[in-house]
C-alpha cells in the first residue's frame, strides 16, 4: 500500500509539474495578447472608436464554447475566455484613461 501510494505522489507530481509548465506557457500568451490589446487601445483612442464591442464579444465567446476540445464544460471555457476578454477591455479604458486630451 505505501508503494502504491508513493507511485500515486510521484505521478500527481509529475503531473503538476507539467500543468505549472503550462502555466507558464499561458503567462506568455497572456503577455503577448496584452501587447495586441495595448495596440488596439491605441488605435482605437486614435480614432475615436469605442472600447466595448458587444457584437464581438458574443461572436467570440460562441466560436470558443461551440468547438470546445478540452474537458472543460462549455460554461466553464466561456467564463475562462469572458475572464480574459475583460481584462483586455479594463486594459483598454485603462489606456484610454490615461491618454484622453
Amino acid at each position: 500500500m505505501a508503494e502504491q501510494n508513493s507511485e500515486s505522489i510521484a505521478k500527481l507530481n509529475k503531473i503538476r509539474s507539467n500543468i505549472d509548465k503550462i502555466d507558464k506557457q499561458l503567462i506568455e500568451l497572456l503577455r503577448q495578447r496584452s501587447l495586441c490589446v495595448q495596440e488596439i487601445a491605441e488605435i482605437k483612442c486614435q480614432n475615436q472608436l469605442p472600447i466595448y464591442d458587444g457584437n464581438r464579444e458574443k461572436r467570440i465567446l460562441e466560436e470558443k464554447t461551440s468547438n470546445n476540445p478540452t474537458k472543460y464544460q462549455a460554461v466553464d471555457l466561456a467564463n475562462i475566455f469572458h475572464a480574459i476578454m475583460r481584462a483586455g477591455l479594463n486594459q483598454q479604458l485603462l489606456y484610454r484613461s490615461e491618454h484622453e486630451e
